[in-house]
């Protein structure tokens, strides 16, 4: 970089500068190409303090801050540079120490106009110094910059900068924050609640308070790019809100024409633990028509592909090319999935064992309390394997057999369990959430008929594995998950084991990984896995075909077991699916123990 510290000598030393504020303007325009440097002559005075003193006053966390290191902005014009990007206009929402800027005055060569918006007043004076420092070697290049000390969410780009025939090119990396991690520090930088996405009741009057601000600042840029017919939108987000603009696209009026996404490593960038990409969308270009889907690519290798996402007809999909291997079973499950149970208070309700004497709560209580409402439990973290061993690592109190259930027969039946409850009944009465204060004094949800099956086939609904789990009874009773965990229930073990080696096959798991996102906090929902149809799944293998890879797991295989087992089990997936779970059976379980 040349310095041109003339200039700054210029205005520290007060006494020696002579002329205007329009003149000092002139000067400073000619020298960073910047207009309007300083917008009135106390502005001189605050930023010559602040220059001498050279500290940034900025709140970070309050506005989603992760301050894109030159390099990967220098990677990133580089990359559009490669897919033919080369604008006359680059508007900058969001531009914080201006790398993006300085990075596009860099590698395009025909910037004719450059519009930057940032809040922190600090970023802003930063940004200038950084074109004062590299002025020399702007000084004969014939383009402008804007800077505007604004919120965002409050301004409006001019259309002047919209309503022409120039290539448009908006850059940056919006705030990495949800709504509702602003409101926690009572943020102000919150964009004004509407119904941008479309959505239905109460989430469209309040917003969902996970809403992603990079994900509102993305789909407002897109429109504002729509609105002049076209332009391209680069910028730096997180996986997730990647993948809800793309979803995004089909019910959109965007005129989107091309789609990639570029990974990049956010943990050695920004020191953040979660996947993220450079977001590249191309509107309007001539001859092409709108696209639904999205390329991938790594950011250090953008020439080849690693997968293709999007929509394939009516279904969004993760990989393109794997879900076509296995769409034919892409339907809707003819048995429900079910979450665990949910309580919303582990260090209570949630038990462990000290040598198998004594049950322990989280509180670290040595408890003296009857198993008769005592479950083994499993959570998502238990999931690992196949096959479940005959212990679990934590124990739950089931207070119910159905949502809203009375609660006080546990009086009755288990006095001592009803005493420890009452102990702790402050504690359960200030659960967070809104279902527990008009219900019963100790609720559970998550609870029914299938709670108390015997034999459940489960996936972590929190992990990367897509592996099915067998679950057992342990000791002749029934074996609770927890509500990170998704599962089928059945009273036939031969039920659960069909459909286990049906869930586990090549076909079940190419399709599942095809449809599931891993950057999502959740991959597993119940939304996802109703979606495997078990009907054409267990016709496309047929008997040899589920049977083939049954000396893989550890368990128990009936003597008995034919091919007409599988006849039967098909006849009633098709005819009867309610047959697979009737009134519990299980020996032991709370309906019993409530008759």
């Amino acid at each position: 970089m040349i310095y041109n510290n003339s200039i700054i000598e210029n205005i520290l030393n007060h006494n020696n500068f002579e002329g205007s504020l329009v003149s000092l303007n002139d000067k400073m325009f000619r020298a960073t190409r910047i207009k309007r440097f300083f917008k009135n002559n106390n502005e001189i005075e605050t930023w010559k303090a602040w220059y001498k003193d050279g500290n940034l006053n900025v709140s970070a966390r309050e506005y989603g801050d992760y301050q894109t290191p030159y390099n990967l902005a220098e990677k990133v014009c580089k990359i559009l540079v490669h897919e033919g990007v080369n604008p006359s206009i680059v508007i900058e929402p969001t531009f914080g120490l201006g790398h993006f800027i300085i990075s596009a005055i860099n590698n395009f060569n025909n910037i004719k106009q450059i519009y930057g918006v940032e809040i922190q007043k600090s970023y802003a004076y930063e940004f200038k110094k950084k074109i004062i420092n590299l002025s020399s070697e702007l000084m004969n290049k014939n383009f402008s910059i804007t800077v505007n000390n604004e919120d965002l969410f409050k301004h409006q780009i001019p259309s002047s900068l919209l309503e022409t025939d120039d290539d448009l090119l908006i850059l940056g990396n919006p705030p990495w924050v949800t709504v509702a991690e602003l409101n926690k520090l009572s943020s102000s930088n919150i964009p004004k609640k509407s119904n941008i996405k479309g959505l239905n009741g109460i989430d469209a009057k309040l917003g969902k308070s996970n809403f992603d601000i990079a994900e509102y600042i993305i789909i407002k840029l897109l429109d504002t790019i729509n609105s002049t017919g076209k332009g391209t939108l680069a910028m730096l987000c997180k996986n997730a809100t990647a993948k809800n603009i793309i979803h995004s696209v089909k019910d959109s009026d965007w005129n989107i024409t091309s789609i990639k996404l570029f990974n990049f490593d956010a943990k050695k960038e920004f020191n953040v633990a979660t996947d993220a990409s450079l977001f590249f969308a191309k509107i309007g270009e001539q001859n092409k028509v709108k696209t639904y889907t999205c390329d991938v690519y790594d950011i250090n290798n953008p020439s080849t592909k690693l997968r293709s996402l999007g929509w394939v007809k009516n279904k969004f999909v993760s990989n393109i090319k794997e879900y076509v291997k296995a769409s034919k079973i892409d339907n809707v499950s003819q048995l429900t999935w079910r979450s665990g149970v949910k309580h919303d208070s582990s260090k209570i309700m949630e038990l462990s064992t000290d040598d198998e004497k004594y049950l322990i709560n989280g509180l670290k209580e040595k408890l003296d309390i009857e198993d008769t409402f005592i479950y083994n439990l499993l959570k998502s973290s238990d999931l690992n394997k196949e096959t479940i061993p005959n212990k679990t690592r934590k124990k739950v109190i089931i207070t119910q057999s159905k949502v809203g259930q009375d609660t006080s027969f546990i009086k009755e039946r288990s006095p001592k369990l009803w005493n420890y409850l009452s102990r702790h009944k402050e504690k359960l009465d200030k659960r967070g959430s809104s279902i527990y204060k008009k219900n019963p004094s100790f609720s559970i949800f998550g609870i029914g008929d299938y709670s108390f099956a015997p034999y459940k086939v489960a996936i972590a609904g929190m992990y990367k594995k897509s592996n099915f789990s067998l679950v057992m009874p342990i000791k002749q009773k029934t074996v609770m998950l927890d509500d990170t965990c998704n599962f089928l229930s059945f009273n036939k073990y031969k039920d659960a084991l069909f459909t286990f080696l049906i869930l586990n096959s090549e076909l079940v798991q190419t399709f599942l990984k095809s449809i599931t996102f891993m950057d999502s906090q959740r991959p597993y929902t119940i939304e996802t896995l109703k979606r495997i149809d078990l009907l054409k799944s267990a016709k496309e293998l047929k008997f040899n075909g589920v049977m083939k890879d049954i000396h893989k797991y550890d368990i128990h295989v009936p003597l008995t077991l034919s091919e007409d087992d599988y006849k039967d089990y098909i006849n009633r997936l098709k005819d009867a699916p309610s047959s697979f779970l009737h009134e519990t059976e299980d020996t032991n379980g709370l309906q019993e123990l409530l008759s």
